[in-house]
């Protein structure tokens, strides 16, 4: 896409990124989060009107997920891995197995 400028490459403008390629990370996908990998991270810069918002997107792989499933997602889809977001992870599986139950039940 015209509109992206590779920004993971040292002595670039990576300071405004947030993870790196190879990191992995959690990301949600629907309400849940799923533990996965940084492929690409770029800076895009909405000249293309097809792409998403202007800022920095990475090009995720889910763990575990077939690689049909990897797609780019914005900075706000993407949190740090690390035991508070692990813990938001388990919490909202926990929410969503409730949520579950109760449709059965009815």
């Amino acid at each position: 896409m015209a509109d992206k400028v590779a920004a993971a490459l040292p002595g670039s403008s990576a300071t405004t990124l947030l993870f790196r390629p190879n990191e992995r990370i959690l990301c949600f996908h629907g309400p849940l989060l799923y533990e996965a990998k940084v492929v690409k991270a770029e800076m895009w810069d909405g000249t293309d009107p097809d792409a998403l918002d202007p800022g920095p997107h990475y090009f995720v792989h889910y763990k575990g997920w077939k690689q049909t499933w990897d797609e780019w997602v914005d900075e706000s889809r993407a949190l740090k891995f690390n035991d508070e977001n692990l813990a938001k992870q388990k919490a909202l599986r926990q929410a969503a197995l409730q949520a579950s139950k109760k449709k059965t039940i009815v």
